[in-house]
């Protein structure tokens, strides 16, 4: 290669091996500074960062590859670890499980969802030790977590049954994804391609807790250069302890204008309406003293006349009985991701993928509560000024977001020679948030809410105004530019370097108790606040093709988040500063294997996070504050592998272990009588040394599978630790296994039946009761007790599908 040839690299080069030395010595001398960001780097040109066709990133890419384990796998080039799973494994599973049932199996990730049909939000993960707010997740190239919180709702991003994989990368993302809040590893979900002939698809679930499920999947075939699919279903479950039920309907397709065999163009869309009811989390406390099966209540204590004295609320029997009650639990809530993903090649050399796209979503998470209600105009019931004042009465409140999201990536890539390819690209985002929690009328007697969209029927005070506990308006902004070269000095050697900068801005507009026509009285607060953070992350990756059988690869990438938007009003009402944003660097060292039946994938890393966050919660206001926990270590081994015996049997299986260790101890600061922080009353808390909460030390996963004559058997077991449930490990959870198994047998095609299929599954086939990870880690359990996913009981799922046409 000559050095004109090579001269736009080497800049690249020499920012991002500068950037790379100063930084990682500074992290290793002193952890406990502002750690930040950083994304990942990737291999050959082929994987390097640009897409294919259709928004195909580098977690899809990989799926070309040979599936392995029945899909369970795919075969690796990236200087990362990168676990794939195939739409061939997927189609395996119960139909309607959500993405962390399906990638439980995958190294370094630790699920929990609270049933097996997967119609429920109630889902959480940890990845090597960070949570699921620190991993990045897109559909289809669209970044999906929660703009302000960077939550992801595992039951909102479509159809298992639409998927044509699922790509996790444990330890950092490419540096071509949009991730605002990627610190530790990306999900990457891809649809299916339209096929090139009409047929349709149907597929019948019927399962435990009347869980029942119809799919039906259209595609066009080809009409002219454009073919398309479109699939609406209808999913509902009871709940398997509590009251309620799941209940989603889901309209998602993708169109695909093929201009010619180098230009396209997507249209993706995913429209999901779901009206949920919440399980309880439950403490280790309540499963001891009334059994796994607890969960909200479902009988109503009438209000007495009058309502309740303000000093009874959520003491005297019947208002605990209220507060309570499963119907005042509810998760209605509407979503839409729709986006264009053109695919062009501009010359010869370059090609150029975009992507804008749009998200809106809509609903609310409702809780109990209590408002002074006495008769207005027409006998309709209003709100009190004072909120404090006897004539309490039961109320549904509804936390409400509602987000309009629109954005755009666009990634070019640059053949500059055979053996080198640089990429560049941009993405911008211009995000929208109202939020706000108002409340309805629930009747007295039977403990009915009026309405539990949040949307109407909303009580009032006299002045007509809604009543809030907060009215919160966010705009957030995000750009990012990043610059990769990828260098294949030989058919061994592959060298990736590269360079982003991402800014993020929260403008952030907060009102408590707006509205009331006395705000003294009510403790009023409002705030605006404009905060901005931004880094520049390198990354750098080698590989190393020993042999045939045999690649070593190492890669360094720093990462970064700001703050929840939520972290700026709950700091500002006690004098706190925002928070600093969060950063790890990352190292991975891995060796891969693959000869003959055999594959083997190894990957030894360590992630020293700087400024992770801690919450408090200000006890005179009810909000939460955020500071900074200081540096985090998250150090271990993930191994997944794959062996095929012959005759239709196969094996995989995968093995985790994690040290996710605090640095030092934490310190919470008390609240003053002026209500703000008073650090000369602060608490600490001995967790320096201590296990992150939610993070097992060891994790194994293991199954067998035998396909052939149309028969297809899966038997598969996955053990998982204990871990604790607190900051200083004080309270843990004991080591889980379960069991599950799946059967399916393909009937031979009979006219315009195609792939007829009658399959059966079963989840927890030992009905093991468990609780599984923490959903609300506390500092310290003697304080406040953590409370745990409930892992569900033996459930049994059996489905039919077939192909017309």
């Amino acid at each position: 290669m000559s050095n004109r040839e090579g001269g736009c690299g080497r800049h690249v080069w020499l920012v991002v091996a500068i950037w790379l030395c100063l930084g990682q010595h500074g992290v290793l001398a002193q952890e406990s500074r502002d750690a930040d960001p950083g994304k990942v780097a990737t291999t050959k040109k082929a994987t390097s960062g640009a897409r294919s066709a259709h928004g195909k990133t580098l977690a899809a890419v990989a799926v070309q590859a040979r599936s392995l384990g029945g899909g369970l796998m795919t075969q690796q080039d990236a200087p990362k670890q990168i676990s794939t799973m195939t739409a061939q494994a997927i189609s395996e599973q119960v139909g309607t499980s959500d993405y962390t049932q399906l990638m439980n199996s995958m190294p370094g990730v630790n699920a929990a969802s609270e049933d097996g049909s997967g119609l429920t939000d109630a889902a959480n993960y940890t990845i090597r030790g960070f949570s699921a707010s620190e991993i990045g997740v897109t559909l289809d190239g669209v970044p999906v977590n929660d703009a302000g919180n960077y939550a992801p709702y595992t039951a909102e991003y479509g159809e298992a049954r639409n998927y044509a994989s699922i790509s996790v990368t444990q330890g950092s993302a490419d540096i071509s994804f949009p991730d605002l809040g990627a610190v530790g590893g990306h999900i990457a979900f891809q649809t299916l391609a339209p096929t090139h002939d009409f047929n349709i698809y149907y597929g019948q679930t019927f399962g435990s807790y009347d869980m029942r499920s119809s799919y039906v999947r259209v595609n066009t075939g080809d009409w002219g250069p454009v073919s398309s699919w479109i699939s609406v279903s209808r999913n509902s479950a009871d709940l398997w302890r509590g009251g309620g039920y799941d209940h989603i309907d889901r309209l998602q397709g993708k169109t695909l204008w093929t201009i010619n065999e180098n230009n396209s163009i997507a249209f993706n869309y995913n429209l999901n309406r779901e009206h949920n009811y919440n399980y309880e989390p439950l403490t280790k406390s309540q499963v001891n003293a009334t059994g796994y099966s607890t969960s909200y209540g479902t009988t109503w204590a009438p209000t007495p006349a009058g309502g309740f004295a303000a000093s009874d609320t959520y003491a005297v029997p019947a208002s605990v009985t209220q507060m309570d009650y499963y119907r005042l639990y509810q998760n209605p809530f509407k979503a839409l991701v729709a986006s264009l993903d053109g695919e062009f090649k501009l010359t010869d050399a370059l090609t150029l993928s975009v992507i804008p796209y749009y998200q809106y979503g809509d609903g609310n998470g409702s809780f109990g509560g209590y408002l002074p209600l006495s008769a207005g105009a027409g006998g309709k019931p209003v709100v009190q000024s004072d909120l404090y004042a006897d004539g309490q009465y039961p109320v549904y409140e509804a936390y409400r977001p509602i987000t309009h999201r629109p954005g755009i990536t666009a990634n070019f890539a640059l053949s500059i020679s055979d053996s080198q390819t640089l990429s560049w690209g941009f993405w911008y985002e211009h995000s929208r948030q109202l939020e706000y929690i108002d409340a309805e009328y629930v009747d007295p007697l039977t403990g009915m809410p009026e309405s539990v969209w949040g949307d109407k029927h909303l009580l009032t005070y006299s002045n007509g105004k809604p009543w809030l506990n907060y009215s919160e308006f966010d705009r957030t902004t995000v750009e990012k530019a990043f610059v990769q070269d990828v260098w294949n000095p030989s058919d061994a050697w592959t060298i990736s370097a590269g360079i982003s900068y991402l800014y993020t801005q929260r403008d952030n507009q907060f009102e408590y108790y707006p509205g009331n026509p006395d705000p003294v009285d009510a403790g009023s607060y409002n705030q605006d606040t404009d905060n901005r953070y931004h880094k520049v992350l390198p990354t750098i990756g080698v590989s190393w093709q020993v042999s045939d059988a045999n690649q070593l690869y190492y890669s360094l990438t720093r990462t970064f988040r700001a703050p929840v938007d939520a972290s700026t009003f709950g700091n500002s009402s006690l004098g706190l500063p925002p928070p600093k944003a969060e950063g790890a660097w990352s190292n991975e060292l891995g060796w891969r294997f693959n000869q003959g039946p055999l594959t083997l994938h190894t990957d030894l890393y360590l992630a020293n996070m700087g400024n992770r966050t801690a919450t408090g919660v200000n006890p005179s206001t009810y909000l939460d504050y955020y500071i900074n926990a200081g540096p985090v270590r998250m150090a271990g081994l993930n191994m997944e592998g794959s062996l095929d015996l012959g005759h239709g049997y196969s094996l995989y299986s995968s093995y985790t272990y994690t040290q996710a260790k605090v640095k030092q101890d934490i310190a919470i600061p008390g609240v003053g009588s002026d209500g703000a922080a008073d650090y000369s009353d602060a608490t600490t808390y001995a967790t320096a040394g201590k296990q992150f909460p939610g993070t097992p030390r060891n994790m194994m996963y293991l199954g067998g599978r035998y396909s052939g004559h149309g028969l297809t058997v899966n038997l598969n077991g996955k053990f998982t630790g204990s871990e604790y449930g607190d900051f200083i490990d004080s309270e843990k959870i004991a080591s889980s296994f379960t069991v599950n198994a799946g059967i399916s047998y393909q009937l031979p095609d009979f006219n315009d039946l195609h792939k007829t299929t009658i399959s059966l599954n079963g989840l927890n086939l030992l009905d093991r009761r468990y609780l599984s990870l923490v959903s609300s880690p506390e500092l310290s359990a003697a304080e406040a007790s953590p409370a745990y996913f409930v892992g569900p009981p033996r459930e049994w799922y059996l489905s039919f599908s077939t192909t017309f046409f």
